[in-house]
C-alpha cells in the first residue's frame, strides 16, 4: 500500500475543493489544505505547501519562535520538492534565509551559521546548473 491509499480520501477532496472554491480563505486553511495534499501529489503541492508556509511565516508578526517553526517546515518542504522543479532552488532559498534571519533575531547563532553554510551551497548549486 503506498502513502496516498493511507490518506482519507474525503479529507483531499475537501482541501482540493475549499482551494478551487470561490470564497476567499486564510492563509492557516490553505496551509492545511497544502500540507495534506502535499502527501498524496508532492510534484505538485510541494512548492505551493513551500510557498504558504513562507507567506504565513513571514507575513504574521507572531513571535519568532513560530516564526521559526514555519519557516523551517517551508525549507523542509522545499528540500523534498523534485531537484527538477523550477521554483526548488528559490523557495529553497528563500526558506533558509527566513530560517538564518530567525535563528539570528533568537540568538542561535551556531544554528544560524550552519543554516547559513546550507544557504551557501543552495546558492551555488543554483549557479551551477544555469
Amino acid at each position: 500500500m503506498n502513502h496516498s491509499e493511507s490518506v482519507d480520501q474525503n479529507a483531499v477532496l475537501r482541501a482540493r475543493t475549499l482551494l478551487l472554491g470561490s470564497g476567499t480563505i486564510n492563509i492557516h486553511e490553505a496551509v492545511d489544505a497544502y500540507r495534506l495534499l502535499a502527501e498524496v501529489s508532492p510534484a505538485v503541492y510541494l512548492p505551493r505547501l513551500a510557498q504558504a508556509l513562507l507567506e504565513f511565516g513571514t507575513a504574521d508578526p507572531r513571535n519568532p519562535e513560530t516564526r521559526l517553526t514555519v519557516v523551517t517546515e517551508a525549507a523542509a518542504a522545499a528540500r523534498r520538492m523534485e531537484p527538477a522543479e523550477p521554483r526548488r532552488a528559490a523557495l529553497l532559498r528563500k526558506a533558509l534565509e527566513a530560517c538564518e534571519q530567525e535563528l539570528t533575531v533568537l540568538g542561535r547563532t551556531e544554528q544560524a551559521r550552519s543554516v547559513s553554510e546550507e544557504l551557501a551551497r543552495a546558492v551555488r548549486g543554483e549557479e551551477g546548473s544555469r
